[in-house]
């Protein structure tokens, strides 16, 4: 239910802010900095009002609960992803449309879209996790804020879109092959 802030209608967090550690889907703070991250643009996207001030608010919200989140690195992470998605939303989407033709990113669910957005510019942009760690992140997310079908369908177009990117990266110049040498 929206909320007034400020004479602003605010949208409520997609889901609490109490974490529940140790549920398998909010123990470790990156991972709690991406649910804020999804939630700001989620209300972004759904109410027009700025991604950053939304993911900023959240920050506030947790701050009592939760100073793991609030910390620098796992706020800085938060900021650094959400400048990210939102700076290079137009090239996620085009990289994203051709991976599943037949579901069009504008009739997908906003949540869906925001978190395939979110996973693909870590794939692309942040060489911090691993692409298999990126994927079941993105698919922890789905499973907390998606429908029953949201995590598969998410699962499927994050494994093509990486083993595409894993392709080109290996034919990048000045990278060695992959072809063993023969003796």
């Amino acid at each position: 239910m929206p909320r007034r802030a400020r004479g602003l209608l605010h949208h409520r967090p997609v889901h609490p802010c109490r974490w529940r550690h140790g549920d398998g889907v909010t123990d470790h703070v990156l991972r709690r900095a991406r649910c804020l991250v999804i939630e700001a643009l989620y209300e972004a996207e759904t109410s027009g009002h700025d991604a950053e001030d939304a993911y900023d608010r959240r920050l506030q919200e947790v701050e009592g609960e939760d100073r793991e989140v609030t910390a620098k690195r796992p706020a800085t992470f938060g900021r650094e992803v959400l400048r990210g998605v939102l700076d290079s939303r137009d090239d996620l989407d085009r990289r994203l449309q051709p991976v599943a033709p037949r579901h069009p990113l504008r009739t997908l669910p906003v949540v869906e879209r925001t978190i395939l957005r979110l996973a693909l510019w870590e794939l692309l942009h942040d060489n911090s996790a691993p692409v298999g760690a990126v994927v079941n992140e993105a698919v922890e997310l789905a499973h907390r804020y998606g429908s029953e079908t949201s995590a598969g369908f998410i699962n499927g177009v994050l494994r093509t879109v990486s083993k595409e990117i894993s392709a080109a990266r290996a034919q990048e110049p000045g990278e060695p092959t992959s072809t063993p040498e023969e003796t």
